[in-house]
């Protein structure tokens, strides 16, 4: 085959949309003007996010199984059945949403070097599995079903909850990699489906539109402008911990309690019987979307009781879950307040996710805007989908996938920075900053003839670096000597399109560089800082105020102290009792904290009303205010 030829053959290859989700995943593709579904093996269009691991005799391998069939042999074994894996994937063990739901799954998970790994046991061999590997795994099983009905498939969009970390985000592309996919972008879930419902409803004019996306583990919200030829995000919040999973957990709960009191039974020790429960309380709660009341039955469950019936009213289940109803109207609350955008400027308000379509939820939506009609048109578990197959359609070549562009234009949700010389925060990507970017920030080395300098990066918007939290720390060597303030440094954050961040540190005129690419997890209470970060920055912004104040006073003090120093040394002086005193000051100014202003004036008074008089006659340099 010649060059041109296979050339040809590669650049008409399609471009897919993969809603790689918590409960389920599916695939879609552009084609001629229309989206489709691509159905998997089995002829569905949905394929469960599910991996059902088993051992044949004289077989040293395990034997995979993924989707339906292996849920249903899970029945069997569910120990061997992993499902939910989204929630895993590029989070530490120590997490604390993850510990708190690890006495639902019935697979075993244990803690790597704080990484949770999946450990599958077959008799007397024990195999293990990263969450990573298992979500390449269910990519694999997407890419030969896609493959089988439209030939060699390679490219793609894969979509994320809007509130993914870099290392979610990094971890999924590492998995669809070990997939063998070329990943064109992680596309933000309510981001897909804003672009399913504006496609689908010819919407032309230009209006401000709001995406509530309940999925099978992760909540996102995203207030979108639509324009002509743009749909610009606007603000996004979310809960990477709250999902559908979390109500049927509530169920779960509920009928255990129930168990537990009128049987004696307590059901949490097995892992086969909670595999068993989950799945008929995922049911009644699905069913209890479209009646007002059901019963979870068991049969052959306990022992002399042929069958354990358990009824759940809507009321019941709403009362239940009414906190985590209420959660997602606080965060839909919040994303509007930070938007700056009025309720009813709103124009569309889209729901996404299996789980929005529970009627409380809906009342709950509507009742916050007004009585607001609530546009339910799209299919809530294709939708998202459907928006990653538009996406992937305006990054191919093949002339069957012309699609008109949209340009999306995304942003970060929480501000990115640094640390000052007195601890103050250096917002160098703020919040709600469209994404990919790149931002560049001036530095100085503090201390005459610094060796080294170290960056560390915060995200959050409180304006005391340490109230952040501390994503990363990266350390320049090597500098130039040089005076106070004298040695030039860039410090540059860039975000790409999939939300990936890179941190370079640059000495001016030299080719002394660092650069790290940040791959962080949220730790044991980074999803509760994430959750209250904003509502932190405004009850705590006099606290704020005031630090910068006593940041301020400090800095002052410090500089001068710093270049006084210096000059001396210069001079050949440290004998000299000023010198002694700028030293002591500088010592004594690192314990200072809020609160010590005053002590920060005096010391500032002394040292001026004798240092100043001989900066003048000897001519100090880098004396900023002489």
């Amino acid at each position: 085959m010649s060059y041109f030829v296979r050339h040809m053959h590669i650049m008409d290859n399609w471009v897919i949309g993969i809603d790689l989700g918590t409960t389920n995943s599916c695939a879609a593709y552009y084609k001629n003007g229309a989206i489709e579904i691509l159905e998997n093996a089995e002829g569905e269009r949905i394929t469960p996010s599910f991996v059902y691991f088993f051992k044949q005799r004289f077989i040293l391998f395990l034997n995979i199984i993924v989707g339906q069939y292996g849920a249903h042999m899970a029945k069997n074994l569910p120990e061997n059945g992993i499902y939910e894996i989204k929630r895993f994937i590029g989070k530490t063990y120590q997490e604390i949403n993850l510990q708190n739901n690890l006495q639902y799954f019935s697979f075993k998970v244990e803690d790597d070097f704080n990484n949770p790994i999946i450990v599958i046991q077959d008799k007397n061999k024990v195999f293990k599995k990263t969450p990573k590997e298992i979500t390449t795994i269910i990519l694999q099983k997407i890419k030969n079903d896609v493959e089988a009905k439209i030939g060699t498939v390679d490219k793609t969009v894969i979509t994320v909850p809007a509130y993914f970390n870099t290392s979610q985000r990094a971890a999924t592309l590492a998995a669809a990699k070990a997939a063998g996919f070329t990943v064109l972008k992680l596309l933000n879930e309510p981001n897909a489906a804003a672009l399913s419902y504006f496609f689908k409803n010819n919407v032309d004019d230009e209006c401000y539109s709001l995406i509530y996306d309940l999925g099978g583990g992760t909540f996102d919200v995203s207030i979108l402008k639509k324009t002509l030829n743009n749909i610009n995000i606007i603000c996004v919040d979310g809960d990477t911990s709250l999902g559908g999973k979390d109500l049927d957990n509530l169920i779960v709960d509920y009928v255990c309690e129930k168990l537990k009191n009128e049987y004696e039974y307590n059901p949490k020790s097995d892992r086969r019987t909670m595999r068993r429960m989950q799945n008929e309380c995922e049911i009644a709660k699905k069913t209890l979307s479209f009646a007002t009341k059901t019963s979870i039955i068991f049969e052959a469950f306990i022992n002399d009781h042929d069958k354990v019936q358990i009824d759940l009213t809507r009321k019941q289940f709403e009362k239940m879950g009414g906190k985590l109803f209420k959660r997602t109207i606080e965060i839909v609350t919040r994303c509007v307040n930070n938007s700056g955008i009025a309720k009813d400027e709103i124009k569309h308000v889209v729901l996404a996710g299996g789980s929005s379509r529970i009627p409380k939820i809906q009342e709950l939506l509507s009742a916050y805007f007004d009585g607001k009609t609530l546009n339910k048109s799209s299919n809530f578990e294709e939708c998202v989908a459907e928006g990653a197959a538009l996406q992937a359609a305006m990054f191919s070549c093949n002339s069957e996938q012309r699609v008109d562009k949209i340009k999306i234009t995304d942003v970060i949700p929480l501000s990115l920075g640094t640390v000052m010389n007195c601890g103050e925060m250096c917002f160098i990507i703020k919040k709600n900053t469209p994404i990919p970017t790149s931002k560049s920030y001036n530095f100085a080395n503090v201390y005459g003839n610094q060796t080294s300098i170290t960056f560390p990066i915060f995200e959050g918007e409180r304006l005391e670096a340490t109230k952040n939290r501390l994503l990363h720390e990266l350390k320049l060597y090597n500098l130039t000597p040089a005076p106070p303030r004298q040695c030039q440094l860039i410090l540059t954050m860039n975000i790409d399109q999939n939300g990936i961040l890179t941190i370079e540190a640059k000495e001016r005129n030299r080719n002394n560089v660092k650069e790290v690419k940040i791959n962080y997890a949220r730790g044991t209470q980074s999803d509760k800082e994430i959750e209250t970060v904003l509502l932190d920055t405004t009850n705590h912004k006099a606290e704020d105020q005031r630090f910068m104040t006593f940041a301020k006073k400090k800095k002052y003090l410090l500089d001068y102290c710093v270049s006084a120093k210096y000059n001396f040394e210069e001079l050949l002086r440290k004998d000299d009792k000023i010198y002694e005193l700028c030293e002591n000051t500088l010592e004594l100014l690192k314990s200072l904290q809020v609160g010590n202003e005053d002590i920060i004036e005096e010391l500032t008074k002394e040292i001026k009303e004798k240092c100043d008089p001989i900066a003048k006659e000897y001519g100090f340099k880098y004396m900023e205010d002489l």
